[in-house]
């Protein structure tokens, strides 16, 4: 998951992600705070065609002390991670 911020921002942490469906590892920036990367993993059994991750702007700041404000959404995502099934049919049951 990659967030990029207009500007860099401080304050930034998981607790402002609402995460569906999953767990995110800590969110990290390497340019000074304006893109920031944390990897998504999906939790087991789990057949959703509908998760969005959203971001609480109100825990942001820019450097100037300016607060963000609103929520900001991920495009839709699909998780599939239930596993496969089968059925056997034995067509004679007399071998």
């Amino acid at each position: 998951v990659t967030i990029t911020f207009s500007e860099a921002v401080s304050g930034f942490t998981n607790a402002d992600l609402s995460v569906p469906n999953g767990t995110l590892s800590t969110v990290s920036s390497s340019d000074g705070g304006v893109t920031w990367t944390a990897t998504y993993t999906p939790n087991a059994n789990v057949a959703d065609t509908t998760n969005v991750i959203t971001l609480n702007n109100t825990g942001v700041n820019d450097l100037a002390g300016n607060i963000g404000s609103g929520t900001t959404d991920s495009g839709n995502f699909t998780i599939a991670t239930q596993q496969p099934t089968a059925t056997v049919v034995v067509a004679d049951s007399a071998l």
